[in-house]
């Protein structure tokens, strides 16, 4: 209000009306408080706080108070050109390089050939001396058995079928077994050795059997390799 006459200016008759109407209601509420102290004090203080508040929103309203409100305009807006390059071509590729030349060692020549060697006579075959002389062969009958064909050894007499074993029976099982026997002068089988066979219990059985065999009587002793077969028989 102090502002308001210095300007010079009456105050408006709202302010007017509203100071008398908190004229009024300080009288009464001091004559409230007049028979009680401490509840005087209580609202003397809040009556303080309400004016300072009302005071600080009256002078906030009124007229020309505070500097003047200055229009700010919105920024205008800048446009913005934006541009995509092409990306840059990629570099040739480098041509392939030539493949490198096989170079070739050549000997060189030996600038100092090798002399022929003389050639030299070869000497005299020894000449056999009696005292020196290989020794004569031993008689034939001397030596041990000779191997012979089937088609062209002894012939065969008397033939004993080898006896089946039972193991193998049972399970059903075939084989056969190649031997060498040795036969003698008189037809006997003196030796016989099993070269190889299909499974080994049927060796003993091949060889108790050919053991038994005859042939014919010959000049010497022969060797002969000798095929046995274990066949089971059909049941008819």
């Amino acid at each position: 209000m102090a502002d308001a006459e210095s300007s010079g200016s009456p105050p408006p008759v709202s302010l007017l009306a509203e100071a008398e109407r908190r004229r009024l209601e300080l009288d009464q509420a001091e004559r409230w408080l007049q028979s009680d102290p401490a509840q005087r004090r209580v609202v003397t203080r809040a009556l303080a706080a309400a004016l300072v508040l009302h005071a600080t929103i009256l002078v906030a309203k009124m007229p020309n108070w505070g500097p003047d409100p200055v229009r700010v305009d919105a920024p205008q807006e800048q446009s913005m050109k934006v541009q995509f390059l092409r990306p840059p071509p990629p570099p040739p590729k480098a041509p392939p390089k030539p493949p490198e030349p096989v170079t070739k060692k050549v000997p060189r020549p030996d600038p100092t050939p090798d002399e022929p060697e003389p050639i030299t006579a070869p000497p005299p075959p020894p000449v056999p001396s009696t005292s020196t002389a290989p020794p004569s062969p031993a008689p034939a009958q001397d030596m041990g058995p000779i191997r012979v064909s089937p088609g062209q050894g002894p012939g065969l007499i008397k033939k004993v079928e080898p006896r089946y074993p039972p193991i193998a029976q049972s399970a059903r099982m075939e084989g056969n077994v190649i031997v060498d026997a040795v036969i003698r002068q008189d037809g006997t089988v003196s030796d016989v050795t099993v070269l190889r066979s299909t499974n080994k219990m049927f060796e003993q059985a091949c060889i108790d059997a050919v053991r038994q065999w005859r042939f014919t009587p010959g000049p010497r002793d022969v060797v002969l390799t000798v095929t046995v077969n274990f066949t089971l028989r059909q049941e008819r």
